[in-house]
């Protein structure tokens, strides 16, 4: 991160900085940026333009500095609990949310089903709240997030082509898919608090590039765990194989929901966030530092 300017403007409090998509976020701050205060359950050293505050989200109080934005990188419904429970009331709010909220409303999966009602709870609640207070609510939902190892999809994938030196798929996994790089999630949740009038909105946030699922995995595997062979079987033996090696203990669970979507198309639109945002994401080039070992 660079040094940012001291205090001398209401500071920015930001959510989920400590992890992955966090850590993006603290990269791409420069010297015009105000003061950033982090909030951490763990100890960490404060860094010009950058001051901890050691709490869990659940029990951190309202800080007393002056504010211009507040900023959640984190579970949006933990965020909007707390919010809701606070007496703040910056000028503008902005939150990651996922399109999970779209795509898995109708998984054949209740546990995915219950994600994607979570999701629309909370911003519902987020709407409300900010609409009674007066704040500018920018919501962000991002579609698979890669970049630095901070996905739960392509970098288990790749661990599992790694350990197997092959990755079985079905013969129809050609849903679409839109990854996008976790430093264009940062730089659109930037744009929205550097903006000089506020951005409000619910903004679905793609990447790039429109690519069938199997691709997408093709080209992760051809940098994060080069030389591993894709195996194309029939759905029926996919979803058995899948089963077996669940029951063995090899494999993470794999819901029905998941499997579903493999020939599923999950397309949102780039225009409203271009134009709002100024988000222009880069198509899907992953480097070896998406999948660190």
């Amino acid at each position: 991160m660079q040094a940012a300017n001291p205090a001398t403007a209401d500071a920015w409090l930001v959510f989920g900085l400590s992890g992955s998509l966090g850590q993006a976020f603290a990269f791409a701050l420069d010297d015009a940026d105000p003061h950033v205060i982090g909030v951490s359950r763990a100890i960490r050293p404060d860094q010009p333009g950058l001051s901890w505050r050691r709490a869990v989200l659940s029990d951190f109080a309202d800080p007393a500095e002056p504010l211009a934005a507040i900023a959640s990188l984190g579970p949006l419904d933990a965020f909007a609990g707390w919010f809701e429970r606070s007496a703040l009331a910056p000028a503008r709010i902005v939150v990651l949310g996922s399109t999970s909220r779209h795509g898995k409303k109708f998984s054949p999966d209740p546990a995915e089903r219950a994600l994607a009602g979570t999701l629309g709870d909370a911003e519902r609640t987020l709407a409300a709240v900010a609409e009674a207070r007066g704040c500018a609510l920018t919501l962000l939902r991002p579609t698979l997030i890669y970049g630095n190892g901070c996905d739960r999809t392509l970098s288990r994938v790749v661990g599992l082509a790694r350990r197997w030196r092959w990755l079985p798929l079905p013969i129809r996994a050609g849903g679409l898919r839109q990854p996008v790089h976790v430093d264009d999630v940062a730089a659109a949740v930037l744009g929205a608090l550097r903006a000089p009038a506020a951005r409000p909105g619910f903004f679905d946030l793609p990447g790039g590039e429109t690519l069938p699922f199997d691709e997408m995995v093709r080209r992760s595997l051809a940098v994060g765990a080069p030389g591993a062979r894709l195996v194309r079987l029939p759905g029926p033996a996919f979803r058995a194989g899948v089963g077996v090696l669940r029951g063995l203990g090899l494999l993470e669970a794999a819901g029905g929901g998941v499997l579903a979507r493999l020939d599923q198309d999950l397309v949102y639109d780039l225009g409203p966030a271009r134009t709002a945002l100024g988000h222009y994401p880069r198509g899907f080039q992953p480097s070896e530092e998406a999948f660190p070992r």
